[in-house]
């Protein structure tokens, strides 16, 4: 059976386009495996052939198609929380309750899949936190643990510290959230810090009655200088009184009391109270 010319022409057009629609998808999807965007607060770790050759910053990046892919490694601030047992430095059974907050250090994301890969925190992390938790309650007594919280974690994070830098992990903070002690050691604690408190009690009563007679000695002293002060005022009062009272002054005082009354007197030749004053020769 012959075709028409036109059908054939249109047969030889599909065999030509056709897989030059499919090479062109194909060059496009291969194309597209070679952009690669990386999020914000990632690093993209780059293998050639599964080894690491190269690590991309956040934005948008080409690779070579089928020979390279692109792993992200999350850089941002990272926590973890656990609980471990342990002893203080006087063989006190402690349950440690720590935060730690860490990152893993830009620059070095690489080597940290390199040696790791994405299972850091269960191979490094949590491992040296148990360990660098136990080296430091081992460092102090189990009061101590309380008294000297803040000591402890410095202490703490700075052994942390040392043991996660050897795999470019750095700690940014600790904390530690509780201490849980035996039953028989928390009894001791409370019954200590009770005793401390009545000391307490008692050393204010006794400071409160030391002070009080204290005020009281005050106020005896104060009421003893008043009397004495008086005392030197009535005295001094006294002495101006006798210095003013002279013979004329208590003549001028009987005048000023008397009535015009003269007194009666049996005998003597002096009036009593006062003198008034006669003539001792008369006139012819």
């Amino acid at each position: 059976m012959d075709y028409p010319l036109e059908d054939k022409k249109g047969r030889k057009r599909m065999l030509v386009v056709v897989p030059l629609i499919i090479l062109l998808v194909g060059s496009l999807l291969v194309l597209s495996q070679g952009i690669v965007i990386v999020p914000s607060g990632m690093r993209g770790i780059v293998l050639t052939w599964g080894s690491v050759t190269n690590v991309l910053g956040e934005g948008l990046h080409f690779v070579t198609p089928l020979v390279q892919q692109v792993v992200f490694m999350d850089v941002t601030i990272q926590k973890v929380e656990t609980s471990e047992s342990t002893a203080s430095k006087d063989l006190q059974e402690v349950t440690t309750t720590i935060a730690v907050n860490y990152r893993v250090i830009p620059d070095r994301a690489g080597d940290v899949y390199r040696i790791l890969r994405k299972e850091y925190e269960y191979r490094v992390i949590r491992p040296n936190i148990e360990e660098s938790i136990k080296a430091t309650t081992a460092l102090f007594e189990a009061e101590e643990l309380i008294t000297k919280r803040e000591t402890v974690k410095a202490k703490f994070k700075e052994i942390l510290s040392q043991r996660l830098a050897q795999y470019h992990i750095e700690v940014l903070a600790t904390s530690i959230v509780d201490f849980q002690f035996s039953p028989e050691f928390s009894k001791a604690i409370e019954a200590k810090v009770t005793a401390q408190q009545r000391a307490l009690e008692a050393k204010n009563k006794l400071e409160q009655i030391r002070y009080e007679a204290q005020q009281k000695v005050i106020q005896a002293e104060a009421e003893a200088n008043a009397t004495i002060a008086r005392a030197k005022a009535q005295a001094e009062a006294v002495r101006l009184i006798r210095e003013s009272l002279t013979a004329d002054y208590l003549t001028y005082i009987a005048i000023e009391k008397w009535n015009g009354v003269l007194p009666y007197f049996f005998g003597g030749e002096t009036l009593p109270f006062i003198q008034i004053p006669t003539n001792s020769t008369s006139n012819p």
